[in-house]
């Protein structure tokens, strides 16, 4: 049995909507990113498996984003929107005002650019959702706040952790075990905003 049909399988049976949910459980239990009181702000939800597991986590409303559409899920504010839309931030701070949200503590991202195949586009492409990502979101990131990012590993990932890592007190590249073992996608651990 390869890795794909093992954590699609118990995705399943764990009543997950997507196998991703298990790679953002273990970045729970290794980095400790979301807390029982966290406002949590999600970028690439849909299908909405991080999601699932996000509310284990915490008791807050969840502010989930995606370019496509997501089936409802209880005490979540799903906004369709792209993340390069420039009404995208204030869609959002319409959002957190609507569940009495005043600043977010955790900041995830799984969201990818639709894969072309040539390496060097793809990483470039995700490298600059990242960025996007964080330019939308360091300034409504609380102070001992958190973020973590899905990146296709290359050439402009340690640029990216360079620039990013002077507004935390803590970063780490990492791999989860749900990942597949062909694939370059990494998860960047900020954590402790400054």
């Amino acid at each position: 049995m390869d890795r794909k049909d093992k954590y699609y399988t118990k995705a399943k049976k764990d009543n997950y909507r997507s196998r991703a949910s298990y790679k953002l459980l273990e970045i729970q239990r290794k980095f400790n990113i979301i807390y029982p009181d966290d406002s949590v702000l999600e970028f690439g939800s849909s299908p909405g498996g991080w999601t699932q597991v996000v509310q284990q986590f915490t008791d807050k409303p969840v502010i989930s984003v995606d370019i496509s559409r997501m089936d409802p899920i209880e005490n979540v504010l799903f906004i369709q929107g792209d993340i390069n839309d420039p009404e995208l931030t204030s869609k959002i701070r319409d959002a957190m005002v609507s569940a009495g949200i005043n600043y977010i503590n955790t900041v995830i991202s799984d969201a990818m650019v639709k894969t072309s195949g040539n390496y060097d586009r793809d990483h470039y492409g995700s490298y600059l959702l990242c960025e996007n990502v964080m330019k939308r979101s360091i300034s409504l990131l609380s102070t001992g706040g958190n973020a973590v990012l899905k990146q296709f590993q290359g050439d402009s990932t340690n640029q990216f952790v360079n620039f990013w890592k002077q507004y935390f007190n803590f970063y780490k590249v990492t791999k989860p075990n749900a990942s597949r073992q062909h694939s370059r996608e990494v998860y960047i651990v900020f954590k402790g905003k400054i």
